[in-house]
């Protein structure tokens, strides 16, 4: 192009004066791209163009800057990374901070940019900020919704007449991560429902960018796999009983020090994980035992809190580890014996991340509530960079209606306040029964400072339209039980220090069948009276998951009363010291709970494709052979034939 042609454009589209009216959405014609655009950048053109495309009823074609600059066509024109953005803005946009994301509102159109990288545009570990962008125009300013992966979670209004306001932002995220796991691993779930839940992820803005693990760490840094660093160096692991045994260390061993500053700094994570291996165990030698405060027990009530030996240890490896390379951050748990903040400490060193592990549903508990802060604000005093990792839909609550959508909220609010820089943790596939908990926290995680009295509402409105009422009375029905029930739970205190419910037990009291009857009531109205079409089919979504809950409700009381008659259950017969004998009984409790565990495997399998109860979940306790209870009841009725769900099983074509 020649140089003064080149300026002519540069000051057609420049944006050095704002737009002096809204802009139709009809008016714009085209997304400009540049001709070598990422792959990132040219998925965000291609999900604007869809879109905006269904939006208005008319096509949106995506064309080069080159096309775009020769023809200098009318109408208005969305600009899309950051060559075409910053071409349209007559300005240059580098350098960009992780995840930074830019929307402008331009004369002759909107510039959308941010930083983006090489990689797969639906991988959340892929800096896609130019689909940021996108997506925040589609969902905070359009009304497009994804409310869950797969068949009727997306949500695109047609409006034709749509006027965007006048747009000026360049931010970074509100959370470095922002992640939910759904369900156990992919290779139990079809591949269309891991396709669609990575699309999910990426459009409500989730990302894992900067790369980081928290969890136990020497397995991996000392090769536990084999007995070789044992034998080589008994004197490196914990000393209990008077004898050197894995799989915890000695975190005074200046070797151990050493060893795990040169995991970190060879890692391939930008925060690598130096956290103690799960459970016991912990080292009593002198050393270890001399930076304990022998007053403060732990969350069992017996054992002296290690929280200050953890550190030490931690605040050394993080020390050592910025010295060679700023760069580089640790992450830790706080979790078990050392989840309270230590005593001596005074400062915890700014390239180590704190991996809070809590669960937010049990702030039903204001004393649960009172802890949880009173240990946030203990560890903030001492300048740790804090991570909410949470169990939102985890393996404990069976995929049944554990609703906690309020307290996910209240909870990512406070978090950010209190400075938290990230947010992850586990998830379940069944959206079909707990679809409240994963649009609070991707709402929150996204913009935790939105107003909180709207975000449930919104989800309501917009998911389930005409039938709005009767489908919040239906969710709001298991809430506002568990909220009543709460107190009555058996209440243990977990390895996170905080009391919570222990769900297979509690599930009879937390969510009587009473409960479970009103919300059937309102599911029934809204199947009703819900037109044909998409409202319809979110409702017959949920009923999947209705008649998923009302079977596992059932099962697991069967199973309570099979144990008391007797016959061994896992957990149950643990937990549960009443007994008594009684033949007949046992064998129609038998009979119903067979009958209710095939039903389930049938909820299960109906349809995979769908974010509905996680097969994975149940294939993958099969295959560990863990809760075994279908397998126990057909072993004791003499029925011999296999489960439909495992891995084998799930994985054929």
């Amino acid at each position: 192009m020649p140089m003064i042609r080149y300026f002519f454009v540069l000051l057609l589209f420049s944006a050095a004066s704002s737009a002096a009216e809204p802009q139709r959405l009809a008016d714009f014609h085209r997304v400009v791209i540049s001709e070598d655009a990422l792959a990132v950048q040219t998925e965000a053109a291609k999900e604007l163009s869809h879109y905006v495309g269904e939006i208005t009823g008319k096509e949106l074609p995506i064309i080069p800057w080159s096309e775009y600059a020769k023809e200098a066509p009318a109408g208005l024109s969305f600009f899309v990374g950051e060559s075409a953005a910053g071409k349209a803005m007559g300005e240059t946009l580098t350098p960009w901070k992780t995840e930074e994301w830019l929307l402008k509102t331009l004369p002759n159109g909107i510039a959308m940019a941010g930083h983006d990288e090489e990689g797969s545009p639906w991988s959340t570990t892929t800096a896609a900020g130019s689909m940021l962008a996108v997506y925040t125009l589609l969902d905070d300013h359009l009304g497009v919704h994804w409310f869950w992966p797969g068949e009727f979670g997306e949500e695109v209004p047609h409006r034709p007449d749509a006027v965007l306001p006048e747009l000026d932002f360049r931010k970074t995220t509100a959370f470095e991560i922002r992640s939910v796991s759904l369900g156990y691993s992919s290779i139990y779930h079809t591949q269309t429902f891991t396709e669609e839940s990575r699309k999910w992820a990426r459009r409500n803005r989730l990302g894992w960018v900067r790369s980081a693990v928290f969890g136990h760490s020497w397995f991996d840094a000392f090769n536990l796999r084999t007995d070789e660093s044992f034998k080589a160096h008994p004197e490196w692991f914990a000393l209990v009983n008077g004898k050197r045994r894995p799989p915890q260390m000695c975190t005074t061993n200046p070797e151990v020090i050493d060893r795990m500053v040169e995991h970190v700094l060879n890692g391939k994570q930008d925060i690598m994980h130096i956290s103690p291996s799960d459970g016991g165990g912990f080292c009593e030698c002198e050393n270890c035992r001399a930076l304990d405060v022998p007053d403060i027990l732990s969350y069992d009530g017996k054992t002296v809190q290690l929280s200050d030996r953890i550190f030490t240890y931690a605040n050394e490896i993080a020390r050592r580890v910025r010295e060679k390379n700023p760069d580089k951050g640790c992450g830790m748990f706080a979790y078990t014996f050392y989840n309270k903040p230590p005593v001596k400490i005074e400062k915890l060193e700014p390239n180590l991340y704190l991996s809070f592990v809590y669960q937010s549903a049990g702030h039903r508990d204001p004393e649960n509530l009172r802890q949880w802060r009173e240990s946030v604000a203990g560890w903030h005093k001492l300048g740790a960079k804090m991570v909410v990792r949470e169990g939102w839909g985890n393996h404990y609550y069976h995929d049944m209606h554990f609703l906690h959508h309020q307290q996910i909220i209240d909870n990512l609010a406070e978090a950010h306040r209190l400075g938290f820089v990230a947010a992850y943790g586990e998830g379940s596939k069944n959206f079909s029964a707990m679809a409240p908990n994963y649009w609070a926290l991707t709402r929150m995680m996204w913009d935790p400072t939105r107003d909180p009295s709207k975000v449930m509402s919104d989800y309501y409105e917009s998911a389930y339209g005409p039938v709005a009422s009767e489908m919040a009375a239906f969710f709001e029905t298991y809430s506002q039980s568990l909220d009543a029930n709460w107190a009555s739970r058996d209440r243990n205190v977990d390895t996170s220090g905080i009391a919570y419910a222990n769900v297979i037990a509690a599930w009879r009291k937390l969510i009587p069948l009473e409960a479970v009857e009103r919300a059937e009531a309102h599911l029934k109205a809204a199947e009703a009276q819900a037109p044909a079409g998409i409202y319809a089919d979110r409702v017959r979504f949920h009923r999947l998951g209705q008649d998923y809950t009302r079977v596992m409700l059932e099962l697991l009381e069967a199973y309570r009363e099979i144990a008391i008659l007797g016959l061994k259950m896992d957990y149950f017969s643990t937990i549960l010291k009443e007994r008594r004998e009684d033949p007949t009984a046992l064998e129609l409790h038998l009979k119903k709970a067979y009958t209710l565990g095939e039903q389930r495997e049938d909820l299960l399998l109906v349809h995979r494709d769908w974010a509905g109860p996680d097969e994975g979940l149940y294939a993958f306790t099969n295959d560990r052979n863990l809760r075994q209870w279908h397998h126990r009841v057909k072993e004791a009725l003499k029925i011999d034939h296999p489960s439909r769900l495992t891995k084998e099983a799930l994985i054929q074509p």
